[in-house]
């Protein structure tokens, strides 16, 4: 289908990831149709900071008087299904910040009455498409067969939360396993999958997918804060750097003492260069938090105006929301 016109676009939830989404549909040249929150003051605000968009306490008004063709929303999850539905029934491709919904039933659901209706639904698993993670799919092709896919997260998020501590990190393992979907050669909905608690607030996940070893540890409590993912393969590994975005390759050339002896020097100058260049690049673009939401962002809308396929597809979102319900 040719392309067309940007789509108006309405966002549900006016804290800190409806501000990210604002800004990342108008720097990817949407246009912001609307702001929606129950409060009122804090969609008001951000409506003025982007010229345009109008503010509405409901969803339903918002449908109703904003023409909107795309519906983002970023409200705490007990909120996403009927906020989801509502969307999707006006006739609305609907991004939902990660999980779609509080269940596999309910996930199904909503991709029933998308697909009956035509639509788009996507969650905001924005690492996928990250520069760092784009190119390591590239370099994986030349790697031989993947073997692990390990991912550590020390996050400080809990601290001005009301939530449990073993709530956000729950909620921040579906990030892990969309990674984990996207890189196995086989589904993941079939592994073998094991949960521990270790603590209030800590969670370590294991699984074997097919021949792949799978290994997620999340700590709300462990500092310096840390987002990293490695993925190991027969003749390199991959480092990905999930706050900044960027990615390292240490590609296996020998084994001989001496390449033991430079390998950390070597890849400590390759890491320090790709943090400087990614660095410089984000400068650039005003990126200053979430890489990979505006490329996210950018797809989706893309593939809502010219009916293309969902950056993150139906089967993988699925496969995802399957293993997170079992673990919880």
């Amino acid at each position: 289908m040719p392309t067309g016109p940007a789509l108006r676009t309405l966002v549900v939830g006016a804290g800190l990831m409806g501000r990210w989404h604002a800004d990342a549909i108008q720097r990817t040249g949407g246009t912001l149709a609307g702001i929606v929150d129950p409060g009122g003051t804090q969609a008001a605000a951000l409506a003025r900071a982007h010229h345009g968009a109008r503010s509405f306490r409901r969803l339903d008004e918002a449908l109703e008087q904003a023409a909107a063709r795309v519906v983002h929303v970023c409200a705490p999850l007990a909120a996403h299904e009927q906020l989801a539905r509502t969307a999707l029934e006006a006739g609305c491709h609907v991004l939902v910040e990660k999980p779609i919904a509080n269940g596999v039933e309910a996930t199904r659901r909503l991709f029933a009455l998308a697909s009956e209706r035509g639509l788009l639904l996507c969650p905001v698993h924005q690492f996928l498409f990250q520069p760092g993670m784009r190119k390591a799919e590239r370099a994986l092709e030349g790697l031989g067969a993947l073997r692990h896919v390990e991912m550590e997260i020390c996050s400080a998020g809990a601290e001005a939360s009301p939530m449990s501590r073993d709530d956000i990190a729950m909620e921040i393992l579906p990030h892990a396993l969309a990674f984990a979907a996207r890189l196995c050669p086989a589904s993941i909905a079939g592994g073998d999958w094991i949960a521990r608690r270790p603590y209030d607030g800590e969670l370590v996940v294991v699984a074997t997918v097919g021949h792949v070893g799978i290994w997620t540890r999340i700590s709300m409590n462990g500092r310096p804060p840390v987002n990293r993912l490695r993925i190991i393969a027969e003749r390199g590994t991959i480092t990905l750097d999930l706050f900044h975005g960027f990615s390292n390759l240490d590609r296996f050339r020998s084994a001989s003492s001496a390449m033991k002896v430079a390998r950390p020097f070597l890849s400590a100058a390759r890491m320090g260069g790709s943090a400087g260049a990614n660095l410089a690049w984000r400068a650039l673009r005003r990126e200053s938090a979430y890489p990979g939401l505006r490329e996210l962002v950018k797809r989706f809308h893309a593939a809502a105006r010219d009916g293309g396929p969902s950056p993150v597809s139906p089967d993988e979102t699925r496969d995802v929301m399957d293993v997170w319900e079992r673990l919880r």
